[in-house]
């Protein structure tokens, strides 16, 4: 009788497990989004004294967005409570420097570029999960097509100034967020395993933080696709 009731088990843990990544990436991108929204319209004028008036201010932001991440990846499996509030945390404060960007674009732009970071994260994101292959190869190349991608805008934005290679750079990034989105979804099950079935709540917010961070540079990409003079 058990050699039959424990896969349904199984399948029945670990669909709980994606329900709480995805309900956790929801949030974070609910919480992202409406700080945005308060900073480009309630406290707008506020937010505009903040960017233009206190630049190390903005740049100590995006310190600790890093930092925070570093946290959460060693305090996943260890403390839930600090990788929860530091999720929660990073949330709000990605809300707060997305602002700066999303000011440059008008609201039809946005739309457009939001619309197509669903689609696209929703079409990898099947894929990852319902293809039988091993996207391994996939995630190394992501990451190592990611690192250049880096030190291009980083060189570009601080020497060269190029708009074509700016635009190059976001339809590559397009891609490599695209193939990271499946990998980082077919890793899942691989965390959930690695978590010996326990649903462990620090796993299911690390990973919903990849998920998040996903999404975020495919808006972000889609947005200087589609905003581009």
């Amino acid at each position: 009788m058990n050699n039959y009731q424990t896969p349904v088990v199984e399948k029945d843990t670990l669909n709980r497990f994606y329900a709480k990544v995805y309900a956790f990436f929801a949030v974070g991108l609910g919480i992202s989004g409406i700080t945005s929204y308060l900073c480009a319209t309630s406290f707008l004028p506020q937010t505009i004294r903040f960017i233009n008036g206190f630049p190390l201010g903005f740049l100590g932001l995006w310190i600790v967005q890093l930092i925070l991440v570093l946290v959460l990846a060693a305090k996943a499996r260890k403390n839930p409570a600090i990788t929860i509030a530091g999720f929660l945390v990073y949330s709000l404060l990605n809300g707060l420097t997305l602002t700066a960007t999303l000011l440059h674009y008008d609201i039809n732009t946005i739309y457009v570029a939001f619309g197509a970071a669903t689609a696209t994260f929703a079409a990898t994101a099947l894929f990852g999960v319902f293809t039988k292959r091993d996207l391994s190869v996939v995630g190394r190349i992501g990451f190592i097509a990611l690192i250049g991608i880096v030190i291009t805008m980083l060189l570009n934005g601080l020497i060269l100034h190029s708009g074509p290679v700016e635009y190059l750079m976001s339809i590559v990034t397009v891609f490599v967020f695209a193939g990271l989105t499946a990998y980082d979804h077919q890793m899942i099950k691989t965390y959930y395993e690695q978590s010996r079935g326990t649903e462990n709540t620090g796993i299911a917010v690390f990973v919903a933080l990849q998920l998040y961070l996903d999404f975020i540079n495919l808006l972000l990409a889609f947005l200087r696709i589609f905003g581009r003079d």
